[in-house]
């Protein structure tokens, strides 16, 4: 029995939490002590962060369905991940860059319990799918469905579909903002992930699947030019059944 315990508290804590599903350019992921070159497919850790390169793109996808894209010149951190029913816990950091998370089942189930942390502020959620974008100067939280609560400078503040906060020092102004060329996102995606999903265990993704992720990933990041050609995708063989 004490060996079991141990067991379980070993893979609650160094478990793998998702994979690399895709990721355009180059990237390292920092493990402990250990720096190693991002790929396709490879898996995550807890405590796991991920740092891009320039004009590079990386997206992961969590054992709970949630897909986490993050830009360029980006540092973003996995500090907890729990899959134990309504005690479900999600904790991320974004230290720099862009980032856009598509919430899976623990932002349904236990949406209190899903937290996305930056230098100024602490974001959380209530099913729905948002963005950060974090310099030195400001950052900047967007919506794009259902809501986030940005606590900032003890407050909290609601941002419903399509609105924005801005936070530049110790001051912020929330607006909205057109949200119309990504509002069928997350329908695109949940259609993707089932069909990423149920091709794990074969040694590639179908081409229409990887044009329709760089598409939607690209879409999300304003102001950038385009990605010519898809993103490198193989993700290794994995059961991704995840029982509550």
């Amino acid at each position: 029995m004490k060996f079991l315990v141990l067991m379980l508290i070993y893979v609650s804590l160094f478990g793998n939490i998702g994979n690399i599903m895709a990721m355009k350019g180059s990237a390292e992921v920092k493990r402990e002590s250990k720096s190693l070159n991002a790929s396709s497919g490879m898996e995550l850790f807890q405590g796991d962060e991920i740092l891009t390169k320039e004009k590079s793109r990386v997206q992961v996808m969590l054992k709970d369905d949630t897909v986490i894209t993050i830009g360029s010149n980006s540092e973003f951190s996995f500090e907890e991940f729990s899959q134990e029913g309504e005690n479900s816990k999600v904790s991320m950091r974004a230290k720099r860059g862009f980032f856009r998370s598509v919430t899976g089942k623990i932002g349904k189930l236990a949406p209190e319990r899903f937290k996305v942390k930056t230098a100024s502020a602490t974001i959380g959620i209530r099913g729905t799918d948002f963005s950060g974008d974090i310099t030195v100067e400001r950052e900047i939280f967007k919506c794009f469905e259902g809501a986030i609560f940005v606590e900032f400078d003890g407050s909290i503040n609601e941002l419903d579909a399509g609105m924005m906060m801005e936070v530049i020092g110790t001051k912020y102004e929330i607006q909205e903002f057109d949200a119309s060329k990504v509002k069928d996102s997350i329908e695109k995606m949940e259609g993707m992930k089932g069909v990423i999903i149920k091709s794990m265990d074969k040694s590639d993704i179908p081409t229409e699947v990887v044009s329709d992720i760089t598409q939607i990933i690209e879409s999300i990041e304003e102001g950038e030019p385009p990605v010519e050609e898809p993103f490198e995708m193989t993700l290794t063989p994995e059961d991704r059944e995840i029982q509550y």
